[in-house]
């Protein structure tokens, strides 16, 4: 099971039903600026839609397919990391996050998702690590690029957003270059 203590503040945990309220809460408090990058928004504004969110995570971990695990900072969820997909095969996870408003530029996102990097690499025994951001987004892609990440290129209309596609710049890291 994955937890990892980043700080004295801050830390990563599997999400869990009991986290479906606040998550909710941190959710509808940051829903505009979320909005801009993330296409499930609109399906998520109860309670129950979390939680099945949760439990879907739950499963997926059960299934051996991926994990999330929420952002915790001073006990309280700010954001979500994971391993959105694990394709066992060839051995390669694709990471996923996003972070609450009020906690950017604070360095959690980046020391949260170096901390699945050494758990895919170092535990899970992955060779490779994809991160996907759309273009526009320069937040979301600052971290592949702080973490070493080389991009790759760019995959174009890879995502529905509300109205129109987005492209998306694809960036990987290998098991070889890790340290």
């Amino acid at each position: 099971m994955f937890s990892f203590r980043v700080g004295n503040s801050h830390e990563l945990r599997l999400l869990r039903t009991s986290d479906a309220d606040e998550l909710l809460t941190l959710i509808d408090t940051n829903r505009e600026y979320l909005r801009t990058w993330l296409p499930w928004l609109d399906r998520t504004t109860s309670s129950a839609n979390t939680r099945d969110f949760i439990q879907s995570t739950l499963q997926q971990l059960a299934d051996n397919r991926g994990f999330v695990a929420s952002i915790c900072y001073e006990q309280s969820i700010v954001g979500v990391v994971g391993y959105n997909q694990i394709d066992w095969q060839n051995r390669i996870g694709s990471i996923g996050y996003w972070l609450a408003e009020a906690y950017q530029g604070k360095g959690l996102m980046t020391t949260s998702c170096k901390a699945l990097i050494d758990y895919g690499f170092g535990v899970l025994n992955l060779n490779r690590l994809v991160i996907a951001c759309a273009t526009e987004n320069k937040p979301s892609r600052a971290i592949p690029k702080r973490l070493g990440f080389f991009h790759e290129g760019a995959t174009r209309d890879a995502e529905w957003l509300y109205d129109h596609f987005v492209d998306h710049e694809i960036y990987a890291k290998l098991h070889r270059d890790w340290h």
